[in-house]
């Protein structure tokens, strides 16, 4: 059955790469109400998520680059959204050299963007259709220009907080915020701050129409398969880190304060791939393999469903990151959907989903020795206490960021429709008790040493 409005949904990396996880979940929600298709800006990366069937994907082949580039960014000096960012940031004080770069830069990124989707398909059938970016980034003017071509054209994006500063150096980021503000439906952000600081630091001489069109929307992800098996009572501390290898994870200095402890029994597994993850197993090999009570394990990549299974089959005491920049924590929520709490450095969008009642908090910058001292720590803390904070952090999601509850309201919302008050998410319907639950498996001997 044909459904009755289209979604465009424009993504930097989904379905390439490991990045923009929130999408998994909110793309089986899209494409209940709306004929979805995917359109990434990343064009170097494989797709390596499936997604929901009915649902198509494209990318543009190549980037214009040379004559036609330099030809556009002219254009673009000409427009009137470059005039209109000029005379806003001149009135802020904000006009330079570097601004005038970026916004020509935004502009040309924008108009590529524009281009490429006023061929599509989707843009020439009649019926609604929202455009929906995940991120504000520079291509979402661009997207919002396209509105002019008919009535029945909705804008709305995501603004997360890597969106508004840069998330290691906390610069401002401007993103042709003054024109965007103005042409967009709406702004969704994950939380009541990340709102009031967009407000704040973008809107303070904006007009109530615009303030109107900012709103909440946290992200969800889906409850556990079936019931986790408590880890045993034993000596053995059980770590596992989920994220892609790449170096803003800092899996070298997880490797550091591992190799570092003086006490203590360790296994930690990592659930992930990346572009540094040559360098991170052979410092693994060189710092680990003849340490002693430590293991540990590289599983690669896993679909949600395959990390789900996982989280079900195999004893975990904390899942841990040390990242030095975590926009939405996706991998947190869903150890804690499984109750797993979690330990994380105090960066960027973790403290919007981790505290220290339902888990702990490590300095955003801390040493390998601190990480040592603190891996010990957790070694001789009664496994009572895990079960206790990893209890508190199921209640955490369940309470604040079920997909059942977050994604369906946002999604509803987009497409016009009654917003229902939802209650908690119902537990797992097939819990197995102690003597039927599975055994845990052990983890794959490859890209593994005991």
């Amino acid at each position: 059955m044909a459904k009755e409005q289209n979604l465009l949904l424009v993504t930097e990396h989904y379905p390439c790469g490991f990045q923009e996880a929130f999408l998994e979940s909110e793309i089986d929600y899209l494409a209940r109400l709306y004929n979805v298709h995917i359109i990434t800006t990343d064009t170097d990366k494989l797709t390596i998520r499936s997604v929901p069937r009915g649902v198509t994907f494209s990318r543009p082949a190549e980037q214009t680059h040379g004559l036609g580039r330099q030809f556009i960014r002219f254009q673009c000096l000409l427009s009137n959204g470059y005039k209109q960012e000029r005379r806003q940031a001149k009135k802020a004080g904000r006009w330079g050299k570097a601004v005038r770069k970026q916004t020509l830069d935004a502009l040309v990124e924008s108009r590529l963007l524009y281009n490429y989707v006023r061929e599509l398909d989707i843009f020439q059938d009649e019926r609604p259709l929202t455009i929906y970016s995940a991120n504000m980034n520079n291509g979402l003017y661009g997207l919002c220009c396209l509105k002019q071509f008919s009535d029945n054209i909705r804008v709305v994006a995501r603004c997360h907080r890597a969106n508004m500063q840069d998330p290691v150096t906390g610069k401002r980021r401007d993103t042709l915020n003054h024109i965007i503000n103005d042409r967009v439906d709406a702004l969704y952000f994950t939380n009541t701050q990340r709102l009031e600081t967009y407000q704040k630091q973008f809107c303070a001489r904006e007009p109530d129409e615009v303030l109107e069109k900012l709103r909440l929307a946290p992200l969800g992800v889906p409850g556990p398969l079936k019931k986790r098996r408590p880890a045993p009572d034993e000596y053995l501390l059980r770590v596992v880190s989920c994220s892609p290898i790449e170096p803003d994870k800092r899996l070298d200095l997880l490797i550091e304060g591992i190799a570092g402890m003086e006490q203590g029994c360790l296994e930690w597994v990592h659930i992930g791939d990346g572009s540094d993850r040559k360098r991170i197993l052979a410092l693994a090999h060189q710092k680990l393999d003849s340490k002693p009570g430590i293991r540990y394990h590289f599983l690669g990549p896993f679909s949600r469903e395959e990390l789900y299974s996982w989280y079900a089959e195999n004893p975990v005491d904390v899942l841990l990151s040390v990242s030095r920049s975590e926009s939405v924590p996706a991998a947190m929520l869903e150890a804690m959907a499984n109750h797993i709490f979690v330990a994380a450095t105090a960066v960027d969008g973790v403290t919007d989903v981790v505290d220290g009642e339902s888990g702990l908090l490590l300095p955003p910058d801390p040493t390998a020795e601190q990480l040592s001292r603190f891996l010990e720590a957790l070694c001789g803390m009664n496994k009572e206490l895990f079960q206790q904070k990893s209890e508190l952090a199921y209640r955490t999601w369940e309470a604040a960021f079920s997909a059942e509850r977050n994604c369906v309201r946002f999604v509803r919302e987009l497409a016009g429709l009654p917003v229902p008050d939802l209650p908690a998410s119902d537990p797992p319907a097939d819990e197995p008790s102690e003597e039927t639950a599975p055994a845990a498996a052990e983890a794959p001997a490859a890209d593994s040493a005991v």
